[in-house]
């Protein structure tokens, strides 16, 4: 269903609890080696959490930083081992093209780089399919990349991850991944097998997309007075950054008031792992929820964020 036909033939798959655990494990890994990762920034926190938890050293790389035009020069300075990323990124959207996938896999061969991909939002992308199983193991390259149902089929925390990993890391990390567990659950996988078909009869436009894509329009219909703006435009993912204009007005700001009309959203500073600072006036909303509800949500938040000249903190 992810285009991903090579992937079906591996034999260095490892299934998780979730993408969490996954993810906890990459971290253990590097440590046992003593390898530094450079982490995308913004990025979901948790992420940058897991690993420091691990005293995996971290350093900011920027989504500039993987354009085309600039991706080499970021390569020719950096310092850290590891290379992670997060594609689609959480909280962004931001994706690579497929032409940026071939400079980003040959970087690192080139320069010994350990790749690190968080896949766990791919069914949100609107990318025509391609195998990039294929190019990591035609490459050559150690890569190590997580995938998820737990973003995309919500079954109350029932869910599985995937860890794929590169030939010549399989059995240090099987090693690590058998310390914790066995297995999941062949309950929860049977639950979603049937969660898959039934995405597969319907499609993913009609079962995932549809839902996500009429909440998006609902919110970008109710801040189009008020003091926040989209951060991307194209963002296609099951959330939405949203920047706050006012420069006196934090994201913190906005969550407490939101609070008091019963109304959840989530500050933007800590997606900024590297620096709470930049974060502090954006906000992060979920588009992954009933529409009927959502839709109330955003008069909600049109009413408590509309304004003429600015948000008052009060």
């Amino acid at each position: 269903m992810a285009g991903q036909q090579t992937a079906a033939g591996l034999n260095r798959t490892l299934f998780c609890y979730s993408a969490s655990l996954s993810i906890d494990l990459i971290a253990t890994f590097l440590a046992s080696r003593g390898l530094t990762a450079a982490l995308l920034h913004p990025c979901f926190d948790n992420l940058a959490t897991l690993m420091r938890r691990r005293n995996v050293t971290l350093m900011p790389l920027h989504e500039e930083d993987l354009s085309l035009d600039r991706m080499e020069e970021t390569f020719a300075g950096l310092a850290a081992e590891a290379v992670f990323i997060t594609l689609p990124n959480n909280p962004t959207g931001f994706e690579l093209s497929r032409e940026e996938w071939d400079r980003l896999v040959a970087l690192c061969g080139r320069y010994e780089k350990l790749l690190i991909v968080d896949c766990t939002f791919r069914f949100f992308s609107r990318k025509p399919l391609w195998d990039q199983y294929e190019l990591l193991e035609r490459s050559k390259i150690s890569y190590l990349l997580v995938e998820d149902t737990g973003k995309t089929w919500p079954t109350q925390d029932l869910k599985c991850s995937i860890l794929a990993i590169s030939e010549d890391l399989a059995d240090d990390v099987l090693e690590l991944h058998n310390d914790i567990l066995l297995n999941v659950s062949p309950f929860i996988l049977k639950l979603l097998i049937e969660y898959l078909k039934d995405t597969v009869q319907e499609g993913l436009q009609s079962v995932i997309w549809e839902p996500i894509d009429r909440n998006r329009k609902t919110l970008r219909e109710a801040i189009r007075s008020s003091g926040l703006t989209l951060h991307n435009t194209d963002s296609m993912i099951s959330v939405e950054w949203l920047r706050i204009t006012d420069p006196n007005f934090r994201s913190v700001d906005l969550v407490d008031r939101m609070q008091r009309l019963r109304l959840g959203i989530l500050p933007g500073d800590h997606f900024y792992w590297h620096d709470h600072g930049q974060g502090e006036r954006y906000i992060r909303i979920a588009l992954a929820r009933c529409p009927d509800m959502f839709a109330d949500a955003c008069k909600i938040l049109k009413f408590a964020t509309m304004t003429t000249n600015r948000m008052d903190p009060a």
